[in-house]
């Protein structure tokens, strides 16, 4: 008898390719099947988009990429004793509602669990949307850090007496709705990416960071963030707790890679990686003193003001780090106020520059359309916009607010049919054309500025994007829009 753990397809918008479907490999599952593995469970990985990324289907001017789950031979299920669904992001929820029906219908008896993804942005609390798992026969949600709970829950599937006591675990007849937290992430063991398609990944050529070598892997140094900022899912889903991992295991973990996959090149997809700066130089010396001969990203964003000063940034660059995404959010103070995100301006514009003189470089991202923000609040954020990218930026990304299930402003807003259609490019808000039109500004804002001031930039980016080896996000993404119209091309040309 086995586990049976499933990776969900996914969704992009066919008329925004450039802003969603973005690729995120499935590191908190592949945590939780090295979980699983190490205490001997038989089990079977069916990662439904690492299958097959390029087969899709359009339904509703949606492409989903990936396998259906209803195509898959009979070999796939067999000996199951529990099916474990992962909710990797709120945008492929009608993926993993077509997954659960498959399965209920399927296989009424085995018990079915949803996962939880605590570690994205773009993820969504299942907590908040559990009543709509239950009503369609989930038998059991796990939220928070999985392992422990999930492994629990596995090994007394038919005990509810004391599955009631296990934190993280929701069902029809109980609902234990608190964390529970891995206190020492250092103790477990590193994912099991030998369990995915990896060469399916790779194939493809782009990914969530800029890709600039063949092979690549993500990799999680902490969980958790102390921020608690109104727009994001994260302080429901961590209850803005930062956990880290000693350096040393991480570094254990890139050598471990290298040798076993030949993989030179790290993303790491922490929600804020460089909290503690001690640790970050901790973390820098030791590669600096292995030599390992690999770069490595900071491609999910981290808090410019916990990069203190020049050293860190010296280290970063010394120790192979060529890429850090920041987040500004808004130019303007007051709708910094109304998210509760502090913000150093000045401290941002001297980071920027000394990157772009380490040769680090750097994104900025962006959100507009919150609630309340004015037309001076968008003017503030396009002279920000401005400010950085005389200073150095290397792009910036722009994103429309969305509510993502479980943050504070979820229950501000109307008008989406379905949970997958809360992208950050959300073409259901009644003000998204006016939004759309000042997300077009600001890139036009960014592309004169960095061509006034940065123009040998420009050049490389395009002699960047030929090449397909992408410093950055901007750089990859239209070769990521080329490929995925190829894939509709073949599809054309097959039928």
């Amino acid at each position: 008898m086995s586990a049976v753990f499933i990776n969900p397809q996914l969704y992009v918008q066919k008329n925004d390719k450039f802003t969603t479907g973005i690729i995120y490999m499935p590191i908190i599952l592949a945590y939780l099947v090295s979980h699983f593995k190490k205490y001997k469970i038989p089990l079977r990985v069916i990662d439904l988009y690492g299958l097959n990324p390029k087969k899709h289907k359009l339904e509703n001017n949606t492409l989903i990429f990936g396998e259906e789950i209803s195509n898959l031979n009979n070999s796939y299920f067999e000996n199951a004793e529990v099916f474990f669904v992962y909710a990797n992001q709120v945008a492929n929820h009608l993926s993993i509602i077509n997954i659960i029906k498959f399965l209920k219908e399927r296989f009424p008896n085995i018990p079915l669990v949803i996962l939880e993804n605590s570690q994205a942005v773009t993820a969504y609390s299942l907590n908040e949307i559990k009543n709509e798992f239950l009503q369609i026969g989930v038998d059991y949600i796990v939220i928070g850090d999985l392992e422990n709970s999930a492994l629990e829950l596995f090994k007394n599937i038919n005990n509810k007496d004391y599955l009631k006591k296990i934190n993280g675990i929701i069902s029809q007849d109980f609902r234990n709705q608190k964390i529970n937290f891995v206190e020492n992430l250092n103790s477990l063991s590193f994912p099991a990416w030998d369990e995915f398609p990896l060469d399916n990944y790779w194939d493809l050529g782009y990914s969530h960071g800029p890709l600039s070598s063949k092979k690549y892997l993500p990799i999680l140094s902490s969980r958790g963030c102390p921020y608690p900022c109104n727009f994001c899912v994260v302080p429901n889903t961590n209850d803005r707790k930062w956990r880290s991992r000693e350096p040393q295991n991480i570094v254990d973990e890139i050598q471990y890679w290298k040798e076993k996959f030949n993989v030179t090149e790290f993303h790491f997809e922490d929600l804020n990686p460089t909290v503690n700066d001690k640790r970050t130089k901790q973390l820098c010396n030791l590669l600096i003193q292995k030599n390992l001969k690999i770069t490595w990203k900071i491609v999910a964003g981290t808090k410019v003001e916990s990069i203190k000063n020049d050293e860190t940034v010296e280290l970063l660059s010394k120790s192979g780090c060529k890429y850090i995404s920041i987040s500004p959010e808004s130019g303007s103070s007051e709708v910094m106020k109304e998210i509760q995100k502090p913000f150093n301006y000045n401290h941002a514009l001297k980071t920027v520059k000394k990157m772009n003189k380490e040769k680090i470089f750097c994104q900025a991202c962006f959100v507009i359309g919150y609630p309340g923000e004015e037309k001076n609040d968008l003017a503030k954020t396009k002279k920000m916009i401005f400010d950085l990218t005389r200073r150095g930026i290397d792009e910036i990304a722009v994103f429309i607010i969305t509510p993502i299930p479980g943050s504070k402003i979820y229950k501000k807003f109307k008008g989406f049919e379905n949970l997958s259609e809360l992208t950050f490019t959300p073409n259901w808000r009644k003000d998204y054309k006016k939004l759309k039109l000042e997300r077009l500004k600001m890139y036009s804002i960014f592309l004169f500025s960095k061509t006034l001031f940065h123009p040998l930039k420009i050049l490389n980016q395009i002699f960047n994007f030929f090449r397909k080896k992408f410093d950055t996000k901007m750089e990859m993404v239209p070769y990521k829009v080329l490929r995925l119209k190829s894939f509709e091309n073949e599809k054309k040309f097959k039928y």
